[in-house]
């Protein structure tokens, strides 16, 4: 896949991958109030909320902005999944999530980003130990939406 704007490399990627669900655009301000109750989002994140508000294909799940209009494609949102007391990513430990941002369920475990350089995370759910990829955030999306089971 190509680095196109994240318009094209959306659709680019939807052409690759017919199964792979994508959700109605995120607005400014549905961003602008995540981003109040888990902080700054990675630029690219942002982006592609602007265009899809979270997609998944198979096992995997990049979460969304949370959308009142839109309960059922939203719920498990960037909100829930970095809220301590509703998230199963990194066993809700407060201290982890400060630094992580969980965005997204790779099916049998988490991502996160690392918020002092937006380098790319995952845990898996029977090892909770944390890995860094050397992935970008399209590369990393390209790549589990490949490998979703």
């Amino acid at each position: 896949m190509s680095q196109l704007p994240i318009e094209g490399w959306i659709c680019e990627l939807k052409e690759g991958f017919p199964d792979l669900d994508l959700f109605p655009p995120a607005s400014p301000d549905i961003i602008l109030a995540t981003e109040k109750l888990v902080g700054p989002l990675q630029v690219e994140l942002v982006e592609l909320l602007r265009c899809s508000n979270g997609l998944a294909c198979r096992s995997f799940r990049l979460f969304s902005a949370f959308d009142r209009k839109h309960i059922k494609k939203t719920w498990e949102s960037l909100e829930r999944a970095n809220d301590p007391d509703k998230t199963a990513a990194l066993t809700g430990d407060a201290e982890f999530l400060a630094r992580f941002l969980v965005f997204a369920d790779i099916g049998n475990g988490f991502a996160y980003f690392d918020r002092s350089d937006w380098s790319i995370w995952f845990s898996e759910s029977d090892d909770h130990e944390l890995r860094q990829t050397t992935f970008s955030f399209r590369e990393f999306i390209e790549t589990m939406t490949r490998n979703a089971e």
